[in-house]
């Protein structure tokens, strides 16, 4: 068929017309019905005049398009009835063509519906309508399976706290919830598929967040973000700051914030310069040089580059809990919590993930919220589950070790099968293989065909 400036078969065009407003092309569907819609009779129709109507399509070049027919109406010879032509191109809702609603579907998820509005020349109200329509459908479609490192972690979203669900081990979005609470978290996890898969589970130290996984998911090991652990330090160095400052006087009393950045900053990172006004700062002050150290000291549990083991992690906490020094004793209230959280802080070292990725997920979805406005929730968790966070290097966990490598890693093998096998046509006994498996670098455990399918389908 013949390929015209609409790039749709059936039609011809007769003209195009081009303006400062956009494209205008004036066109005819080539193809006669060929029965009555009404009554299915396959008699040749009689032809009346034609009608005028004015589609929208997607934009060309950048510019609005707008497609020009002369749309035939018949009447059945049978019935009576009278019908127009039908136009499969076009959406039968709208007046616009079905590449253009499908266009502001597709870009209704990443896009502001204002930018849309105006870049096609519609109302605003009806790339809404269309783009709820596709909200509706991807949520009722969304079913989310359960990940081996599962990331729960609080958002503020339209003005209300609500929670995040990521695979923190694939680097993925799985849902969110419109509350934060304890009886919505336990729904959630209770019918989210296979949830028994899930072997590690990363939050912050919120109280509601692990009873509900310690009720629900009884053999996951629950691990407290590493940054939020660290952050407590920081905020009894702010306290001790605070209490320094409101005892000074001059230009220190007026500034709250100076030199917050640089002492929540950790020594082994700042740059000479940095680390030459710090020094400075710390040697004209006894209580700020005794608060950093002893933040310092906390942050060096975790170590730097050098991995360090669960025993020795607790080994340095017990030391540093016992040295806190008494005038800034804000620091034992940290201590407390620490072991109120024990169990789960230090499954860190036996288990070296972070909720770093919902963080950054938290972020990204904050970000689409401010580029539109009058977004409801559901319209944020539509365009949350479609966000491309992942990066383009393909990560899997292995659910033996607990390992996150990428898949690139693991290295194919074949496992023949021996049991049965044909003779084929050169008279030889031939054999089919039965099951692809896959080692894993880490630990050297086979996971078989099967299992990489279920980690394509759940990544998809």
């Amino acid at each position: 068929m013949a390929v015209n400036a609409l790039y749709l078969d059936d039609w011809t065009v007769e003209k195009v017309e081009r303006s400062q407003e956009g494209y205008r092309l004036v066109a005819r569907y080539d193809v006669e019905p060929t029965h009555c819609p009404k009554c299915g009779s396959t008699r040749q129709p009689y032809r009346h005049g034609p009608r005028a109507i004015d589609y929208v399509d997607a934009p060309v070049h950048g510019l609005r398009t707008i497609v020009a027919v002369d749309v035939q109406r018949y009447r059945c010879r049978d019935c009576s009835a009278t019908f127009m032509q039908p136009l499969p191109d076009m959406d039968p809702q709208r007046r616009m063509t079905r590449r253009c609603a499908d266009h502001i579907r597709e870009q209704g998820l990443i896009r502001p519906y204002a930018h849309l509005a105006r870049e096609i020349g519609l109302d605003e109200k009806t790339i809404r309508d269309i783009c709820n329509e596709e909200i509706e459908s991807l949520l009722a479609r969304h079913k989310p399976t359960a990940p081996v490192a599962l990331g729960i972690d609080e958002l503020h979203l339209l003005g209300r706290k609500r929670t995040i669900f990521t695979d923190v081990g694939e680097r993925r979005i799985l849902d969110l919830i419109d509350s934060m609470n304890r009886p919505a978290v336990d729904r959630w996890l209770s019918i989210l598929t296979n949830r028994r898969r899930i072997k590690i589970v990363t939050i912050d130290m919120w109280g509601p967040y692990r009873e509900a996984v310690q009720a629900l998911l009884p053999d996951a090991v629950i691990i407290s973000d590493r940054w939020h652990v660290q952050s407590k330090a920081n905020a009894a160095l702010d306290v001790i700051r605070n209490r320094q400052r409101r005892g000074a006087k001059g230009k220190d009393r007026r500034n709250p914030w100076r030199a917050r950045r640089l002492l929540h900053a950790h020594g082994k990172t700042l740059s000479p310069q940095r680390a030459f006004v710090l020094d400075g700062m710390l040697k004209n002050n006894d209580l700020l040089s005794a608060a950093w150290h002893t933040k310092e000291a906390f942050y060096d549990i975790w170590g730097g580059e050098q991995r360090r083991s669960r025993h020795e992690a607790e080994t340095m906490f017990d030391r540093w809990k016992t040295s806190i020094p008494s005038e800034v004793d804000e620091f034992k209230g940290v201590a407390k919590t620490i072991d109120a959280w024990r169990e789960q802080v230090f499954a860190y070292f036996d288990h070296p993930y972070t909720n770093a990725y919902t963080e950054a997920a938290n972020g990204l979805i904050k970000i689409v919220n401010r580029a539109g406005r009058g977004y409801r929730f559901d319209a944020i968790r539509a365009r949350a589950l479609t966000l491309p966070t992942r990066g383009k290097l393909r990560l899997a966990v292995c659910e033996e070790c607990l390992g996150q490598f990428p898949v690139a890693e693991m290295d194919p093998l074949h496992l023949i099968g021996w049991g049965r096998g044909f003779y084929g046509p050169a008279g030889g006994r031939q054999y089919t293989p039965i099951a692809q498996i896959d080692l894993c670098n880490r630990c050297n455990t086979f996971h078989t065909k099967g299992w990489l399918d279920g980690f394509a389908d759940s990544t998809r």
